[in-house]
């Protein structure tokens, strides 16, 4: 038994089946003595109905995920070219196919019995930008092991919608022998000048909602371990009340047993003493 099939199967599953399937997963790779591959499973994290919904849309066959997905490796190669026309283009493309995918991700839902709310559409609307802008979430929505939806804050190629600035031409004198630039190559330069500086303020700006994923990926992952515990603590607690009912019938029986015992030997002692046998010693 590998990880990646045993993920396969839970997060394929509804949200609401994945504890109790991923306990018998876990029971079942402890049978098998593979004490690493059940603490590894235990580990996985229930998806939210947003995260389950686009792991739909991985095994889905109609679905066009990877068409999606090659337009976003195609929108990073036009903002790296500053192919304006091109982001452009791209840049409808992607909006008919995120629209397209998220209603095949409501209708998938709505097949297993689960009508999304626009809150959760928004989510996998939102996850499917974030796979468009970064390769490693693209990825991971492939795998369709998702257990949270992936945030998107608006930066990224397909946002980059401004007219690319010419090629800079080499500057031509005055009438008047000046070296200075005419006006047209000053503009072009401001304008490469702007495309730059909003290069990296994207890219900062990419980094710090990194930063900040990764602490909702953190504080996620806690309440989720204490999600786990409570289930945990929850089990052991019906146990217990179980035990303690099956202990509390147990002593009713023993003291009825008493009772009859106790009645047995007032008969006894009755009977001994009318035959005249001394029952005081």
């Amino acid at each position: 038994m590998e990880l990646s099939e045993v993920a396969g199967e839970l997060y394929a599953a509804p949200p609401e089946e994945f504890m109790t399937l991923r306990s018998a997963q876990v029971a079942a790779a402890k049978a098998a003595g593979d004490k690493d591959l059940a603490k590894r499973i235990g580990q996985l994290r229930k998806p939210t109905r947003s995260a389950w919904l686009v792991n739909l849309l991985a095994r889905d066959v109609d679905a066009d995920l990877d068409g999606l997905l090659d337009i976003g490796a195609a929108l990073r190669e036009a903002q790296q070219n500053l192919d304006g026309a091109e982001l452009r283009r791209l840049s409808t493309e992607r909006h008919r196919a995120v629209e397209a995918l998220t209603r095949r991700a409501a209708e998938l839902g709505a097949a297993a019995e689960y009508a999304a709310t626009e809150a959760v559409r928004q989510e996998v609307s939102q996850t499917l930008q974030a796979a468009l802008a970064d390769p490693d979430q693209a990825e991971a929505v492939r795998r369709g092991t998702l257990s949270q939806a992936a945030s998107y804050g608006g930066f990224g190629p397909f946002e980059m919608t401004a007219p690319v600035p010419p090629a800079k031409e080499t500057p031509t004198k005055r009438a008047s022998g000046s070296d200075t630039p005419d006006a047209a190559d000053q503009d072009s330069e401001a304008s490469r000048r702007a495309v730059l500086e909003a290069r990296d303020t994207w890219q900062q700006a990419r980094e710090q909602l990194a930063d900040a994923e990764a602490e909702a990926e953190r504080a996620t992952g806690a309440a989720d371990e204490l999600a786990d515990r409570v289930d945990e603590l929850r089990t052991q607690l019906a146990a217990a009340e179980e035990a303690e009912a099956e202990a509390r019938r147990t002593a009713r029986t023993a003291r009825k047993h008493v009772d009859e015992m106790a009645a047995a030997e007032r008969s006894a002692r009755a009977a001994a003493e009318e035959a005249g046998v001394d029952t005081t010693g």
